[in-house]
């Protein structure tokens, strides 16, 4: 696949599995996801053969989150997120892969790069609404100690 088509596929997989309403709840995965993409809010990274990443490149005033397209490049994983997590306090990496995701795998290996503040901003939002009623305990308990910890 190339980067091009990778880019087409990811949001085709978007608005197939993240966008929409899960079913029997009343909720997307993501409620900011549709919003980013029709406001062409998502910069690309192609790391297929190197994970690469200059926060320069991406101004997060015009995106709200950079998508590094990993392919089948995801050796060491966990650990490039740690190292990337350590270097770049200001930013949030996580994995979105075929293999991770409670409510959607994705259809490849991704880095999912936001700035900390504005994550944790609308994480407490969504707090204060229904979004994590239909959430697995376990899950909910993961995703806020996730929360707090990159608030260190």
């Amino acid at each position: 696949m190339t980067f091009e088509e990778f880019i087409k596929e990811f949001y085709l997989w978007s608005i197939n599995n993240v966008e929409i309403r899960q079913e029997n709840t009343n909720f997307s995965i993501c409620p900011y996801a549709k919003k980013a993409r029709l406001d062409d809010k998502i910069y690309f990274i192609d790391c297929s053969r190197e994970i690469i990443f200059n926060p320069t490149e991406i101004i997060f005033d015009n995106y709200q989150i950079a998508i590094l397209w990993l392919d089948k490049n995801i050796g060491n994983l966990d650990n490039h997120i740690k190292l990337l997590n350590d270097k770049y306090p200001k930013l949030t990496f996580f994995k979105s892969t075929t293999d991770s995701g409670y409510f959607a795998k994705n259809f490849t290996n991704c880095i999912f790069v936001q700035q900390k503040d504005d994550l944790l901003e609308k994480r407490n939002f969504l707090k204060n609404t229904d979004y994590y009623k239909n959430w697995p305990a376990w899950y909910y308990n993961k995703i806020i100690h996730e929360s707090n910890s990159i608030t260190k």
